[in-house]
């Protein structure tokens, strides 16, 4: 099986498009090169409607050639991949935003999957495309490896796994794709897996300390591209450097969830209920290491709306333990996760913070997004947000009795080149 990202077996930029039609016009009738050139400069969020012109204008808009085209003009863009579950649609369906558009800041729906599982996938953004591993089907974890190309959304399977996993985690090191937890697998020694993209292959890694091992794994976050740091549900932190081949335990912290890990130049955020937003050093996450969580200053304006947000799904094993803690701890009484969780997500644009969130209103349901510059002041040790832009990127009407939690987002992705193998967001 083929790497789906592999340039040496596309179609090159030289060959003849197999492209025309019985009756061609306009630009068909150019040659490849100079329609490619015109269609190039056609933003991406248009290329939807162009499709519909015509069969030929479809096949371009598809196609790998009008890709590497683009980026060989410099005519990329910055595009942020989200996966949404809107009730009572049980499938999960697929938008892109673009957030230097000002005009047209909205989400815009691409090609789905019908059998992507509707729950509980991890997924990490590599190469041309996403990749969607594991996730819950009729309450049963699966170990399918799904494949979302963003040159052309078109989808593929991959390889699956060797264990069957729900709420996992993922990352990308070196070029190679790390899942971790998210089955009960002490005993059969894959705990964690590693994919290797150009081989197609999965292996098993070396298997954690055995005080360290905990199904239920929460949050991932990838260490100046070269070390792999989780925290499992008893609020460990755990770092796998592949080059070492070790596992090494890190920082505990039980004071407060916190949720939303994600990394921007070389700072660790994460969002904690009640609207703040946090903010550490990765040194900090070591072993016997002063910890300090801060808060980013400047964004006081959003706590509110932050605060009330139900935007994320914390379904599958997150929901599994947090009923058994609800059980067994009378003074947490009829609370649900998503009061105690915090409901928005964290993301970036280049050097820049993305939030995203809902608000509920009377009579419709909407997923707001906000840009963050954020400005780093040493001498204080503070990280000032200023807020870039701010406005709904979707309106729903919510179903009858469904309120925030009726809208879920699953993944989202930044903006990096296509070629930079070690980042995760994209240009297309």
């Amino acid at each position: 099986m083929k790497n789906p990202c592999n340039a040496e077996e596309e179609p090159s930029r030289t060959k003849k498009l197999k492209l025309s039609f019985s009756s061609p016009s306009g630009l068909s009738m150019l040659p490849d090169e100079m329609a490619l050139s015109c269609l190039a400069r056609v933003s991406r969020s248009d290329h939807a409607s162009l499709s519909l012109l015509s069969k030929w204008h479809r096949s371009v808009v598809g196609s790998p050639e009008l890709y590497d085209f683009r980026s060989l003009l410099g005519f990329t863009e910055n595009r942020i991949y989200l996966c949404l579950r809107i009730p009572p649609d049980p499938n999960p369906r697929w938008f892109t935003l673009s957030p230097k558009t000002p005009l047209n800041r909205r989400l815009v729906p691409v090609r789905s999957y019908f059998y992507q599982p509707p729950e509980a996938s991890c997924m990490v953004a590599h190469g041309c495309g996403i990749y969607i591993m594991g996730g819950r089907i009729g309450g049963r974890a699966t170990s399918s490896v799904l494949f979302l190309d963003c040159r052309s959304h078109t989808w593929s399977t991959l390889p699956s796994m060797g264990m069957a996993r729900y709420s996992a985690v993922a990352g990308v090191v070196d070029g190679k794709i790390y899942v971790l937890g998210g089955c009960d697998g002490w005993e059969s020694g894959k705990w964690g897996e590693v994919f290797d993209p150009w081989q197609q292959t999965w292996d098993a890694l070396p298997m954690p300390p055995p005080q360290c091992d905990y199904p239920l794994v929460c949050e991932s976050i990838v260490i100046e591209e070269e070390k792999l740091v989780v925290m499992n549900g008893s609020g460990v932190c755990l770092s796998y450097k592949p080059s070492d081949g070790k596992w090494k335990k890190g920082y505990s912290d039980i004071s407060g969830i916190k949720r939303c890990w994600h990394v921007i130049e070389n700072v660790v955020y994460c969002s904690l209920s009640g609207g703040r937003i946090l903010w550490c050093e990765p040194s900090e996450l070591e072993w016997n290491v002063k910890m300090e969580w801060r808060e980013v200053m400047g964004l006081e304006a959003l706590r509110d709306t932050l605060a009330a947000s139900k935007l994320v799904n914390y379904g599958g094993r997150v929901s599994d333990q947090w009923e058994i803690c609800r059980r067994s701890e009378q003074m947490l009484g009829t609370m649900e996760n998503d009061e105690i969780f915090p409901g928005h997500k964290l993301s970036n644009s280049g050097p820049n913070m993305l939030i995203f969130w809902d608000v509920l209103a009377p009579h419709k349901l909407e997923i707001w997004c906000a840009e963050i510059s954020l400005e780093r002041r040493k001498k204080t040790c503070e990280i000032i947000g200023n807020i870039v832009w701010s406005e709904a990127v979707m309106t729903l009407d919510p179903p009858p009795h469904q309120h925030h939690s009726s809208v879920f987002l699953m993944y989202w992705s930044g903006d990096t080149k296509y070629h930079d193998l070690a980042a995760t967001p994209f240009c297309t």
